[in-house]
C-alpha cells in the first residue's frame, strides 16, 4: 500500500526546491527588468556586444545571431566574438529583435526584443555535463537508535547555489537509484542516497531497519560541499497513518530534523568512499509559516533552507491547510529563506504535470506572507511561436518581471516503480514581463527523442532589479509555472 511513497515524496520536495528558485535580492550593476544584459561604459561611441558564461568569463568564437533567422532584418546579421568574447555591433541594427546567442558545450540563448546599447553584456550556461560520479559511505553520529519510538535516517546530498535552482532537477538531490527494505512482508523502496542506520523498532513485534550504505550520484569530478541531514519519525505512528491509506505527503508533519553536517568532499575517482556524520549543526524551533487561503485540490509545502557561505541546503519540510500555520526549524544561527510552493495534490512525478506550479521564496528575517500567483495554463506550441497565458498580477507590491523558457530533451526514466524526468537543457529564451507569446527564431536541430517547453513567469518586487540570463532568479520574490511536451 506504501510501496514508493517515501521516493516520491523525496522527488516532490526536490521538484518544489527547482521550481521555487526565486530570492528578492538587489544587486548593483544589473539593469531594470526591461534590459537584458548591462552596460559597463555609457559611452555613446562604444558600441559593442560581449557574450559570458554565466560566471562572466569571456566566451570566444560563439556566434550572435540578431533577428529571426540569416539575413533578416538585414544582410550579415550572424556573428562571430572574437577572443574578447565580443562583437561590434552592426550599424543596420535599429529596433528591437530576438537576440540568439550559441557555443559549443552552451545552451542556445535567446533574448527578445533587444535594441543596440552601449556594452550590452550576454551570459549564457553551460550544458550540464553527462557524467556520473558515486560518493558511497554511511552517515554516522546517532545516538540512542535502539527501541526509542522513532525510527532515525540520513539524507545526503550537494548543498546548490541560487542561480542553480531555476535549473535543478529532482534528480540533482534525491537519487534515482533505489534500495529496498521489507516491512511486513511489503517492499518499501529507497532513494539510494538516504542511509538508515541498523535500528530495532517495535510495531505488535520488533522490527529491524538496516539500511545504512549511502549512494550519493553526482555530475562530474570536482570538490562538492555535500550535506549529510539527520531525520527522525515515530515509527508506529506513521506506520498506522501509511496502513490506513495515507499518502505520505499526509504523515510529513510527524517528520522532525534534526542536525546537518556540511563538508567539502574531492570527487576525482568513478567512487569515492566516506562516512559522513549528521551531527555538526543542530537545529531548532525558528521560523513561524502561516498559509494563505487556496483550493483544497493544492497542497502546499514550505521548506526551510539554511544558507552556507552562498550555498543553501533544506533543513525543514511541512505540508500545510488553507490558512494553517506550522513551525520550521533551522540552525540556531546564520541566515536563510522559506521557500512555500504550491501544487495539485494529484500532480505526476513525470510529464508536464510534474512542472506546474507556483512558489515564493523569501528571507527568513522577512514577514511578507505567502501570496502565490496563479499557476498558469499549459503553452502552446503554434508555428515557431510559443502562446502563452500568464497569471493575473494579483498579489499586492510584486510586479511582472521576466518570462523564461526553456526547451529541453526529456529522457523518463524509472525509479523503481515511480517515474522520474532527466531533463537536457537545448534551449533558453528571455522577455521582459510576463509575454503573451514568444515568435522565436528558427528552431535548433534536434535529434530524436521526447522535447518539453517549460515557461516560467517571474514575479518581482517593485523597484527590484532583474538580469535576463542564467542569474535571473536572483531577483525574484514570486515564480509561476507550466509545460508542455512537444
Amino acid at each position: 500500500m506504501y510501496r514508493m511513497s517515501f521516493f516520491a515524496t523525496l522527488a516532490l520536495i526536490a521538484t518544489l526546491l527547482a521550481a521555487a528558485g526565486c530570492s528578492p535580492t538587489h544587486r548593483s550593476g544589473h539593469l531594470p527588468t526591461d534590459k537584458a544584459g548591462f552596460s559597463e561604459d555609457n559611452s555613446a561611441e562604444v558600441t559593442k556586444l560581449i557574450v559570458t558564461d554565466a560566471a562572466g568569463t569571456p566566451l570566444a568564437g560563439a556566434t550572435v545571431l540578431i533577428g529571426p533567422r540569416e539575413n533578416v532584418p538585414f544582410p550579415g546579421n550572424i556573428l562571430t566574438t572574437d577572443a574578447s568574447g565580443m562583437v561590434a555591433l552592426p550599424i543596420e541594427w535599429v529596433d528591437g529583435q530576438p537576440l540568439t546567442v550559441e557555443a559549443p558545450g552552451y545552451v542556445r540563448t535567446t533574448w527578445m526584443s533587444q535594441v543596440p546599447a552601449p556594452a550590452l553584456i550576454f551570459p549564457i550556461r553551460t550544458v550540464p555535463k553527462n557524467q556520473q560520479v558515486e560518493l558511497t559511505g554511511k552517515t554516522t553520529g546517532y545516538k540512542n537508535l535502539q527501541k526509542d519510538g522513532w525510527a532515525d535516517v540520513g539524507v545526503v546530498f550537494p548543498a546548490v547555489r541560487r542561480n542553480q535552482l531555476a535549473s535543478l532537477q529532482v534528480t540533482d538531490l534525491i537519487s534515482p537509484d533505489i534500495d529496498t527494505i521489507t516491512i511486513f512482508g511489503q517492499t518499501v523502496e529507497i532513494p539510494s542516497n538516504v542511509s538508515i542506520p541498523q535500528q530495532t523498532e517495535r510495531y505488535y513485534f520488533n522490527i529491524t531497519l538496516d539500511k545504512p550504505v549511502y549512494r550519493s550520484y553526482l555530475s562530474e569530478p570536482r570538490t562538492w560541499k555535500m550535506v549529510a541531514t539527520h531525520a527522525r519519525f515515530p515509527f508506529e505512528k506513521v506506520i498506522d497513518d501509511l496502513r490506513a491509506g495515507k499518502e505520505f505527503y499526509e504523515v510529513l508533519n510527524h517528520f522532525e530534523f534534526k542536525s546537518a553536517t556540511l563538508d567539502d568532499i574531492a570527487l576525482v575517482q568513478p567512487s569515492t568512499k566516506k562516512d559522513l556524520a549528521i551531527g555538526a549543526i543542530k537545529f531548532q524551533p525558528k521560523i513561524d509559516v502561516t498559509a494563505p487561503k487556496f483550493d483544497p485540490k493544492y497542497g502546499m509545502l514550505a521548506v526551510s533552507l539554511a544558507d552556507s557561505g552562498g550555498l543553501l541546503y533544506p533543513t525543514d519540510v511541512k505540508s500545510l491547510a488553507p490558512r494553517e500555520t506550522r513551525r520550521l526549524v533551522a540552525p540556531a544561527t546564520g541566515s536563510g529563506y522559506v521557500v512555500g510552493a504550491l501544487r495539485d495534490i494529484k500532480a505526476p512525478t513525470s510529464g508536464p504535470g510534474a512542472d506546474e506550479l507556483s512558489a515564493i521564496m523569501i528571507p527568513t528575517n522577512q514577514t511578507t506572507p505567502f501570496e502565490f500567483l496563479e499557476i498558469p495554463a499549459a503553452p502552446k506550441i503554434v508555428g515557431h511561436s510559443l502562446l502563452l497565458d500568464p497569471p493575473a498580477a494579483s498579489v499586492a507590491a510584486v510586479t511582472p518581471a521576466a518570462t523564461y523558457a526553456t526547451l529541453s530533451q526529456v529522457d523518463t526514466r524509472l525509479a523503481g516503480s515511480t517515474k522520474l524526468d532527466v531533463k537536457i537543457p537545448i534551449w533558453d529564451v528571455y522577455a521582459s514581463g510576463w509575454a503573451t507569446s514568444l515568435d522565436l527564431p528558427e528552431m535548433p536541430a534536434q535529434a530524436k527523442g521526447s522535447y518539453r517547453w517549460e515557461v516560467l513567469f517571474g514575479g518581482a518586487s517593485s523597484g527590484t532589479t532583474v538580469q535576463l540570463g542564467p542569474n535571473l532568479v536572483e531577483g525574484l520574490s514570486h515564480v509561476s509555472k507550466s509545460a508542455t511536451d512537444l
